[in-house]
């Protein structure tokens, strides 16, 4: 068995697809895409690439259904989260913290099941950054929608923010979301393990007051003296 030292504790189990969906989540968190062969997925799986060749086609195939099956409940859980903003407000502008919470909350909390909630963040967070043409494919693809829809409440929220303002603060969202969805282990180096980075919790409570403040401010960005 591959890699026995760092996955002696990870045991999977299931149907043939189910394991090599797990596996490959796990991995994907902890490395990254490009550090993963399909033969490391196959290997702790126990399956042959046969097997992923026969449910995903190819491992670009197999990230995208990984992606699908773990984003599609949160962007539902998000556009139902802004259609209450939109009914919550009326005819008035929706609140930039209701709109930061239906954007960050159902990432942060799903799958709540635990590890495999935690794996899908890491992934996530791991993958933002990842410069291959086809993985970065899947992420547009994945959440082009939600995001669209996201600037869209976002300007009615703040309609005297330039365009050039509507979409480089979205930007800031974004950063500290991955941020602390890769949760490598900065944050508890730097408070010398004072506290509990993975907790979604604390981080909703922290970062939705502090991205609020930041999205709320005037037209390029300087505080009123005083």
């Amino acid at each position: 068995m591959a890699d026995a030292g760092i996955h002696e504790d990870f045991s999977v189990t299931g149907s043939t697809k189910e394991r090599i969906l797990h596996t490959a989540a796990r991995l994907f968190s902890e490395r990254g895409f490009d550090n993963v062969s399909l033969r490391d997925i196959t290997t702790i799986a126990d399956v042959n690439i046969a097997a992923v060749n026969y449910h995903f086609g190819s491992k670009i195939g197999l990230v995208a259904y990984v992606f699908d099956h773990y984003a599609a409940p949160v962007n539902a859980a998000r556009l139902k989260l802004l259609d209450e903003c939109d009914q919550k407000c009326g005819d008035a502008p929706p609140a930039v913290e209701d709109i930061l919470w239906a954007l960050l909350s159902p990432v942060f909390h799903a799958p709540d099941n635990g590890d495999e909630g935690r794996h899908f963040r890491q992934m996530l967070g791991r993958m933002s950054s990842n410069s291959n043409p086809d993985v970065r494919s899947i992420l547009f693809n994945t959440f082009d929608i939600v995001s669209a829809r996201f600037v869209d409440t976002m300007s009615r929220a703040c309609p005297g923010l330039p365009k050039e303002e509507l979409f480089w603060r979205p930007t800031c969202v974004y950063g500290a979301m991955m941020y602390a969805q890769a949760d490598n282990g900065r944050i508890r180096t730097l408070s010398g393990n004072s506290f509990d980075s993975t907790n979604m919790d604390d981080a909703l409570k922290y970062m939705i007051p502090f991205l609020t403040a930041g999205f709320t401010l005037p037209p390029g960005g300087k505080l009123s003296a005083g």
